[in-house]
Protein backbone atom coordinates (compact mmCIF):
# COMPACT_ATOMS: atom_id res chain seq x y z
CA UNK A 1 0.00 0.00 0.00
CA UNK A 2 1.26 3.60 -0.77
CA UNK A 3 2.69 5.48 2.19
CA UNK A 4 0.49 8.22 2.09
CA UNK A 5 -2.79 6.00 2.13
CA UNK A 6 -1.83 3.82 4.80
CA UNK A 7 -0.36 6.89 7.48
CA UNK A 8 -3.63 8.86 6.75
CA UNK A 9 -5.96 5.50 7.29
CA UNK A 10 -3.70 4.44 9.98
CA UNK A 11 -4.03 8.06 11.77
CA UNK A 12 -7.98 8.00 10.79
CA UNK A 13 -8.73 4.84 12.63
CA UNK A 14 -6.73 5.74 15.96
CA UNK A 15 -8.00 9.53 16.27
CA UNK A 16 -11.44 9.23 15.31
CA UNK A 17 -12.49 5.67 15.51
CA UNK A 18 -12.62 3.31 18.23
CA UNK A 19 -13.62 0.52 16.17
CA UNK A 20 -13.24 -0.19 12.73
CA UNK A 21 -15.86 0.03 9.87
CA UNK A 22 -16.46 -1.49 6.90
CA UNK A 23 -17.39 0.97 4.66
CA UNK A 24 -18.94 5.23 5.69
CA UNK A 25 -21.90 6.28 4.84
CA UNK A 26 -21.61 9.93 3.02
CA UNK A 27 -24.34 12.58 2.53
CA UNK A 28 -24.13 15.87 1.21
CA UNK A 29 -26.71 18.11 0.00
CA UNK A 30 -28.78 21.27 1.11
CA UNK A 31 -31.04 19.79 4.32
CA UNK A 32 -29.85 15.70 5.13
CA UNK A 33 -32.21 13.94 7.74
CA UNK A 34 -32.05 11.04 9.57
CA UNK A 35 -35.64 9.85 10.18
CA UNK A 36 -36.89 8.78 13.50
CA UNK A 37 -37.03 5.09 11.89
CA UNK A 38 -33.89 5.30 10.24
CA UNK A 39 -31.00 3.40 12.11
CA UNK A 40 -27.14 3.54 9.93
CA UNK A 41 -25.09 0.96 11.06
CA UNK A 42 -22.20 2.66 9.89
CA UNK A 43 -20.04 5.85 10.56
CA UNK A 44 -21.95 8.69 8.91
CA UNK A 45 -20.18 11.72 7.40
CA UNK A 46 -22.96 14.36 6.37
CA UNK A 47 -21.87 17.93 4.87
CA UNK A 48 -24.82 20.19 4.26
CA UNK A 49 -26.74 23.28 4.91
CA UNK A 50 -29.65 22.04 7.52
CA UNK A 51 -28.38 18.15 9.23
CA UNK A 52 -31.22 16.47 11.61
CA UNK A 53 -29.97 13.40 13.16
CA UNK A 54 -33.63 12.10 14.36
CA UNK A 55 -32.74 8.24 14.27
CA UNK A 56 -30.34 6.27 15.26
CA UNK A 57 -26.72 6.10 13.82
CA UNK A 58 -24.41 2.54 15.21
CA UNK A 59 -21.07 4.13 14.68
CA UNK A 60 -19.44 7.62 14.69
CA UNK A 61 -20.99 11.05 13.28
CA UNK A 62 -18.80 13.49 11.42
CA UNK A 63 -21.26 16.35 10.55
CA UNK A 64 -20.33 20.33 8.96
CA UNK A 65 -23.08 22.52 7.99
CA UNK A 66 -24.51 25.52 9.18
CA UNK A 67 -27.57 24.12 11.71
CA UNK A 68 -26.54 20.50 12.90
CA UNK A 69 -28.83 18.85 15.22
CA UNK A 70 -28.96 15.47 17.29
CA UNK A 71 -32.05 14.68 17.95
CA UNK A 72 -31.47 10.99 18.02
CA UNK A 73 -29.19 8.16 19.40
CA UNK A 74 -25.41 8.14 18.23
CA UNK A 75 -23.62 5.25 19.86
CA UNK A 76 -20.18 6.34 18.97
CA UNK A 77 -18.46 9.85 19.40
CA UNK A 78 -19.54 12.97 17.13
CA UNK A 79 -18.22 15.71 15.49
CA UNK A 80 -19.59 18.38 14.23
CA UNK A 81 -18.80 21.91 13.01
CA UNK A 82 -21.38 24.72 12.31
CA UNK A 83 -23.07 28.07 13.51
CA UNK A 84 -25.20 25.94 15.47
CA UNK A 85 -24.65 22.63 16.90
CA UNK A 86 -27.46 21.05 18.82
CA UNK A 87 -27.49 18.19 21.04
CA UNK A 88 -30.64 16.48 22.50
CA UNK A 89 -30.59 12.74 21.98
CA UNK A 90 -28.02 10.81 23.05
CA UNK A 91 -24.70 10.26 22.19
CA UNK A 92 -22.85 6.61 23.45
CA UNK A 93 -19.05 8.47 23.23
CA UNK A 94 -17.53 11.94 23.60
CA UNK A 95 -18.98 14.96 21.43
CA UNK A 96 -16.18 17.44 20.11
CA UNK A 97 -18.27 20.87 18.51
CA UNK A 98 -17.05 23.91 16.96
CA UNK A 99 -19.72 26.60 16.93
CA UNK A 100 -21.27 30.00 17.07
CA UNK A 101 -23.57 28.19 19.52
CA UNK A 102 -23.67 24.53 21.05
CA UNK A 103 -26.27 23.77 22.97
CA UNK A 104 -26.66 20.25 24.94
CA UNK A 105 -30.22 19.16 26.16
CA UNK A 106 -29.24 15.42 25.83
CA UNK A 107 -26.65 12.71 27.55
CA UNK A 108 -23.04 12.07 26.41
CA UNK A 109 -21.79 9.39 28.28
CA UNK A 110 -18.21 10.49 27.65
CA UNK A 111 -16.50 14.02 27.45
CA UNK A 112 -17.60 17.25 25.75
CA UNK A 113 -14.99 19.32 24.00
CA UNK A 114 -16.61 22.76 22.23
CA UNK A 115 -15.11 25.68 21.12
CA UNK A 116 -17.19 28.73 20.23
CA UNK A 117 -18.33 32.01 21.28
CA UNK A 118 -21.55 30.31 23.31
CA UNK A 119 -22.13 27.17 25.08
CA UNK A 120 -24.64 26.30 27.02
CA UNK A 121 -25.81 22.94 29.03
CA UNK A 122 -29.51 23.10 29.75
CA UNK A 123 -31.15 21.29 32.41
CA UNK A 124 -31.55 17.88 30.70
CA UNK A 125 -28.34 18.14 29.60
CA UNK A 126 -25.41 15.19 30.91
CA UNK A 127 -22.23 14.65 30.57
CA UNK A 128 -20.48 12.00 32.01
CA UNK A 129 -17.54 12.64 32.30
CA UNK A 130 -15.31 16.07 31.35
CA UNK A 131 -16.10 19.15 29.71
CA UNK A 132 -13.71 20.95 28.10
CA UNK A 133 -14.95 24.43 27.17
CA UNK A 134 -13.35 27.28 25.09
CA UNK A 135 -16.30 30.02 24.66
CA UNK A 136 -16.93 33.50 25.07
CA UNK A 137 -20.14 32.35 27.22
CA UNK A 138 -20.68 29.02 28.91
CA UNK A 139 -23.77 28.02 30.58
CA UNK A 140 -23.99 24.94 33.09
CA UNK A 141 -27.08 24.04 33.79
CA UNK A 142 -26.55 20.41 33.62
CA UNK A 143 -24.73 17.67 35.23
CA UNK A 144 -21.37 16.98 34.74
CA UNK A 145 -19.86 13.65 36.34
CA UNK A 146 -16.19 14.73 36.51
CA UNK A 147 -14.10 18.15 35.76
CA UNK A 148 -14.67 20.99 33.97
CA UNK A 149 -11.98 22.94 32.27
CA UNK A 150 -13.22 26.20 30.73
CA UNK A 151 -11.76 29.30 29.16
CA UNK A 152 -13.65 32.76 28.14
CA UNK A 153 -15.02 35.94 28.98
CA UNK A 154 -17.83 34.32 31.53
CA UNK A 155 -18.88 31.05 33.21
CA UNK A 156 -22.21 30.25 34.66
CA UNK A 157 -22.41 26.89 36.92
CA UNK A 158 -26.06 26.41 37.84
CA UNK A 159 -25.78 22.68 38.50
CA UNK A 160 -23.27 19.71 40.14
CA UNK A 161 -19.96 19.30 38.53
CA UNK A 162 -18.61 15.84 40.06
CA UNK A 163 -14.71 16.77 40.60
CA UNK A 164 -12.66 20.11 39.71
CA UNK A 165 -13.74 22.98 38.06
CA UNK A 166 -10.33 24.81 36.88
CA UNK A 167 -11.51 28.26 35.08
CA UNK A 168 -9.69 31.37 33.27
CA UNK A 169 -12.47 33.73 33.08
CA UNK A 170 -13.16 37.58 33.52
CA UNK A 171 -16.13 36.26 35.50
CA UNK A 172 -17.07 33.56 37.17
CA UNK A 173 -20.57 32.45 39.02
CA UNK A 174 -21.76 29.33 40.91
CA UNK A 175 -25.78 30.22 41.48
CA UNK A 176 -27.06 28.41 44.66
CA UNK A 177 -27.96 25.35 42.41
CA UNK A 178 -24.25 25.37 42.16
CA UNK A 179 -21.95 22.58 43.44
CA UNK A 180 -18.41 21.60 43.03
CA UNK A 181 -17.22 18.38 44.36
CA UNK A 182 -13.76 18.47 44.23
CA UNK A 183 -11.59 21.85 44.67
CA UNK A 184 -12.20 25.35 42.49
CA UNK A 185 -9.30 26.91 40.66
CA UNK A 186 -9.36 29.83 38.75
CA UNK A 187 -7.35 32.73 36.93
CA UNK A 188 -9.50 36.22 36.76
CA UNK A 189 -9.27 39.70 37.47
CA UNK A 190 -12.52 39.59 39.43
CA UNK A 191 -13.63 37.88 42.39
CA UNK A 192 -15.79 34.51 41.71
CA UNK A 193 -19.59 35.51 42.68
CA UNK A 194 -20.24 32.06 44.58
CA UNK A 195 -24.27 31.94 46.33
CA UNK A 196 -24.05 31.66 50.19
CA UNK A 197 -26.49 28.17 48.83
CA UNK A 198 -23.52 26.74 46.81
CA UNK A 199 -21.47 24.10 47.71
CA UNK A 200 -17.46 23.47 46.81
CA UNK A 201 -16.27 20.43 48.77
CA UNK A 202 -12.53 21.29 48.06
CA UNK A 203 -10.16 23.84 48.24
CA UNK A 204 -11.14 27.40 46.59
CA UNK A 205 -7.47 29.39 44.79
CA UNK A 206 -7.71 32.25 42.86
CA UNK A 207 -5.29 33.85 40.96
CA UNK A 208 -4.60 36.91 39.31
CA UNK A 209 -3.02 37.32 35.85
CA UNK A 210 0.09 39.31 36.17
CA UNK A 211 -1.12 41.80 32.94
CA UNK A 212 -4.31 42.60 34.94
CA UNK A 213 -6.35 40.60 32.72
CA UNK A 214 -7.03 36.89 32.45
CA UNK A 215 -6.33 35.06 29.20
CA UNK A 216 -9.35 33.85 27.50
CA UNK A 217 -7.86 30.23 27.29
CA UNK A 218 -5.34 28.17 28.53
CA UNK A 219 -4.44 24.55 29.24
CA UNK A 220 -6.52 22.40 27.29
CA UNK A 221 -9.03 24.44 26.29
CA UNK A 222 -6.46 26.87 24.79
CA UNK A 223 -5.34 23.77 22.66
CA UNK A 224 -8.58 22.90 21.82
CA UNK A 225 -8.93 26.96 20.76
CA UNK A 226 -5.21 27.07 18.67
CA UNK A 227 -6.61 22.88 17.14
CA UNK A 228 -9.63 24.12 15.86
CA UNK A 229 -8.09 28.19 14.89
CA UNK A 230 -5.84 26.09 12.70
CA UNK A 231 -8.08 23.92 10.87
CA UNK A 232 -10.50 26.95 10.05
CA UNK A 233 -7.16 28.56 8.59
CA UNK A 234 -5.95 26.03 6.30
CA UNK A 235 -9.91 24.95 5.05
CA UNK A 236 -10.43 28.64 3.88
CA UNK A 237 -6.92 28.69 2.04
CA UNK A 238 -8.15 24.85 0.52
CA UNK A 239 -11.51 25.98 -0.21
CA UNK A 240 -9.95 29.22 -2.29
CA UNK A 241 -8.25 27.04 -3.93
CA UNK A 242 -10.35 24.24 -4.93
CA UNK A 243 -13.17 27.14 -5.58
CA UNK A 244 -10.22 29.51 -7.55
CA UNK A 245 -8.35 26.59 -9.12
CA UNK A 246 -10.14 23.70 -9.67
CA UNK A 247 -7.83 21.83 -12.05
CA UNK A 248 -4.72 22.30 -9.87
CA UNK A 249 -6.42 20.71 -7.13
CA UNK A 250 -7.68 17.84 -8.84
CA UNK A 251 -3.88 17.53 -10.39
CA UNK A 252 -2.58 17.75 -7.39
CA UNK A 253 -4.78 15.28 -5.79
CA UNK A 254 -4.24 12.81 -8.09
CA UNK A 255 -0.65 12.84 -8.65
CA UNK A 256 -0.49 12.38 -4.93
CA UNK A 257 -2.42 8.96 -4.85
CA UNK A 258 -0.96 8.00 -8.12
CA UNK A 259 2.82 8.87 -7.61
CA UNK A 260 3.70 9.36 -4.05
CA UNK A 261 7.13 8.72 -3.98
CA UNK A 262 7.35 11.12 -7.24
CA UNK A 263 5.94 13.50 -4.92
CA UNK A 264 7.93 13.04 -2.22
CA UNK A 265 11.17 13.61 -4.13
CA UNK A 266 9.86 16.39 -5.55
CA UNK A 267 9.01 18.25 -2.50
CA UNK A 268 12.02 17.44 -0.63
CA UNK A 269 13.78 19.03 -3.66
CA UNK A 270 11.75 22.05 -3.45
CA UNK A 271 12.10 22.41 0.27
CA UNK A 272 15.52 22.67 -0.06
CA UNK A 273 16.11 23.93 -4.22
CA UNK A 274 14.01 27.09 -3.76
CA UNK A 275 15.62 28.68 -0.90
CA UNK A 276 19.00 27.65 -2.39
CA UNK A 277 18.17 29.10 -5.85
CA UNK A 278 16.78 32.24 -4.06
CA UNK A 279 20.11 32.81 -2.35
CA UNK A 280 21.91 31.88 -5.65
CA UNK A 281 20.12 35.01 -8.09
CA UNK A 282 20.34 37.27 -4.67
CA UNK A 283 24.52 37.17 -4.48
CA UNK A 284 24.80 36.86 -8.86
CA UNK A 285 21.85 39.10 -9.40
CA UNK A 286 23.72 41.75 -6.94
CA UNK A 287 26.93 41.89 -9.18
CA UNK A 288 25.04 41.43 -12.63
CA UNK A 289 21.90 42.82 -11.92
CA UNK A 290 18.47 41.25 -11.44
CA UNK A 291 18.94 40.24 -8.22
CA UNK A 292 15.39 41.17 -7.11
CA UNK A 293 14.48 37.61 -9.05
CA UNK A 294 15.18 36.11 -5.90
CA UNK A 295 12.80 38.20 -4.44
CA UNK A 296 10.23 36.05 -7.10
CA UNK A 297 11.70 32.89 -6.09
CA UNK A 298 11.31 33.43 -2.13
CA UNK A 299 7.81 34.24 -3.08
CA UNK A 300 7.29 31.13 -4.73
CA UNK A 301 8.57 29.15 -2.31
CA UNK A 302 6.41 31.01 0.55
CA UNK A 303 3.23 29.99 -1.75
CA UNK A 304 4.27 26.46 -2.18
CA UNK A 305 4.76 25.85 1.71
CA UNK A 306 1.67 27.60 2.64
CA UNK A 307 -0.48 25.48 0.02
CA UNK A 308 1.21 22.14 1.00
CA UNK A 309 -0.58 21.12 3.83
CA UNK A 310 -4.31 21.86 2.43
CA UNK A 311 -2.76 20.16 -0.99
CA UNK A 312 -1.87 17.21 0.92
CA UNK A 313 -5.12 16.89 2.67
CA UNK A 314 -6.67 16.67 -0.79
CA UNK A 315 -4.40 13.42 -1.21
CA UNK A 316 -5.52 11.78 2.06
CA UNK A 317 -9.32 12.48 2.57
CA UNK A 318 -9.50 11.34 -1.26
CA UNK A 319 -7.46 8.13 -0.40
CA UNK A 320 -9.98 8.09 2.79
CA UNK A 321 -13.09 8.27 0.72
CA UNK A 322 -12.64 5.88 -1.75
CA UNK A 323 -13.65 3.37 0.49
CA UNK A 324 -17.60 4.81 -0.54
CA UNK A 325 -16.47 3.67 -3.99
CA UNK A 326 -18.50 6.86 -5.56
CA UNK A 327 -16.85 10.46 -7.14
CA UNK A 328 -15.49 12.09 -4.09
CA UNK A 329 -16.10 16.39 -3.80
CA UNK A 330 -12.57 18.26 -3.78
CA UNK A 331 -13.82 20.28 -1.05
CA UNK A 332 -14.97 17.10 0.88
CA UNK A 333 -11.32 15.08 0.04
CA UNK A 334 -10.02 18.75 1.60
CA UNK A 335 -12.09 18.88 4.85
CA UNK A 336 -11.83 15.31 6.13
CA UNK A 337 -7.99 15.39 5.23
CA UNK A 338 -7.37 18.18 6.96
CA UNK A 339 -9.36 16.87 10.14
CA UNK A 340 -6.94 13.26 9.55
CA UNK A 341 -3.46 15.34 9.37
CA UNK A 342 -4.15 17.84 12.46
CA UNK A 343 -5.60 15.37 14.82
CA UNK A 344 -2.57 13.40 13.69
CA UNK A 345 -0.60 16.46 14.88
CA UNK A 346 -1.49 16.52 18.69
CA UNK A 347 0.29 13.14 19.13
CA UNK A 348 3.82 13.90 19.94
CA UNK A 349 6.82 12.77 18.12
CA UNK A 350 4.39 11.00 15.08
CA UNK A 351 2.42 13.65 14.77
CA UNK A 352 5.45 16.08 14.21
CA UNK A 353 6.35 13.35 11.52
CA UNK A 354 3.90 12.71 9.47
CA UNK A 355 3.27 16.51 9.20
CA UNK A 356 6.45 17.20 7.99
CA UNK A 357 5.76 14.03 5.48
CA UNK A 358 2.36 15.75 4.55
CA UNK A 359 4.55 19.21 4.09
CA UNK A 360 7.13 17.30 1.48
CA UNK A 361 4.21 15.35 -0.18
CA UNK A 362 2.31 18.57 -0.75
CA UNK A 363 4.83 20.87 -1.98
CA UNK A 364 5.53 18.07 -4.21
CA UNK A 365 2.35 18.07 -5.60
CA UNK A 366 1.91 21.69 -5.74
CA UNK A 367 5.38 21.49 -7.90
CA UNK A 368 4.11 18.88 -9.90
CA UNK A 369 0.74 19.81 -10.81
CA UNK A 370 1.85 23.77 -11.72
CA UNK A 371 4.26 22.21 -13.88
CA UNK A 372 1.74 19.62 -15.50
CA UNK A 373 -1.02 22.48 -15.58
CA UNK A 374 1.55 24.52 -18.07
CA UNK A 375 2.45 21.64 -20.07
CA UNK A 376 -1.38 20.80 -20.47
CA UNK A 377 -2.21 24.18 -22.05
CA UNK A 378 -3.04 24.03 -25.46
CA UNK A 379 -1.28 25.72 -27.60
CA UNK A 380 -2.75 28.74 -29.72
CA UNK A 381 -3.37 28.40 -33.32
Amino acid sequence: MRLLRLLALVALILALTPTPAAAADIRSGQDITIGTTETIEDDLYAFGTNIAINGTIHGDLIAGGNNISVDGNVTGDVIAGGNSVVIRGQVGGSVRAAGNTVVVDGKIANDLVVGGNELTILGNGRVGRDVIVGATNATISGQIGRDLQAGGANVKIDSGVGGNVTANVERLQITDRGTVGGSLKYTSKNEAQIANAASVKGSVERQTPDNGRAPLFSGTAALVVEWLKGLIGLLILGILVVFFFPGFSRRAGEVLVHSPWLTLAVGALALIGLPILSIVFFAVGYLIGGWWIGFVVLALFVVVLALSIPVAAVGVGGALLRVARRPVPVWLALFIGLVALLLVALIPILGGIVIFCALLFGMGATTIAVVGGRRAEPVAA
